[in-house]
């Protein structure tokens, strides 16, 4: 069964399946005429050499080199990129890669505690990036890097997290309304009303009344 059909759980739904971004196969298709026009002029050049066992040695060691520069340099980066997987479903990321020793990575959406991108220059302009992961419990994020459409990606491992209760618990959340300085502000205090005219011309009469007895 392919990859990731083999691994979901009951119910679980696949959102998004990348491998890494085209740029990483750039170099790969570059080797093998690179690889032959370099074998074939060594050889012509080693044309000069006396007839016999020598000449043939070294055009076979020409062969030879071409043939593991190609293996090397371009057959097995693509097969390491044909089995790269980075997997968002409605509850979890997933990561697989590697060839002969596979290594997997299962991150829960309710241990992610944040998500971002980071693209160089020549990235932004390919359309690729980084996804960096933090996770609860561990000091140093998941960075997986060389991927397309990252700012999407990001998108819905966010929503995925949020859904199945990562990123900002409720608890922290309720801390920083509590912390919130514009709740820290003190209401300015009411001012105090002044009297009704009538109570202020009953005070003037009352004490007119005073001194005229006192008088």
């Amino acid at each position: 069964m392919a990859y990731p059909d083999g691994v979901l759980r009951r119910g679980e739904h696949v959102l998004a399946h990348r491998r890494p971004h085209w740029r990483m196969l750039v170099v790969p298709a570059l080797v093998p005429p690179v690889a032959v026009f370099l074998a074939a002029l060594l050889a012509g050049l080693a044309g000069g050499i006396a007839e016999g066992s020598t000449r043939t040695a070294v055009r076979l060691a020409l062969v030879l080199l071409a043939v593991l520069a190609v293996v090397w340099l371009a057959v097995l980066p693509l097969v390491r990129w044909r089995c790269t997987h980075l997997v968002v479903t409605d509850r979890r990321l997933l990561v697989r890669e590697g060839v002969l020793t596979r290594e997997s990575v299962d991150v829960a959406g309710a241990t992610i505690t944040g998500v971002r991108t980071r693209s160089s220059g020549v990235e932004r302009l390919l359309g690729a990036g980084t996804l960096v992961v933090s996770t609860a419990g561990t000091e140093e994020p998941w960075e997986f890097s060389g991927l397309g459409d990252v700012e999407r990606l990001a998108s819905l491992v966010e929503g995925v997290a949020d859904d199945r209760g990562g990123l900002a618990p409720a608890a922290d959340r309720d801390a920083w309304d509590d912390d919130d300085p514009l709740d820290e502000v003190d209401e300015p205090e009411d001012e105090p009303e002044p009297e009704p005219p009538a109570v202020s011309r009953w005070r003037r009469r009352a004490r007119a009344r005073a001194a005229r007895t006192s008088r």
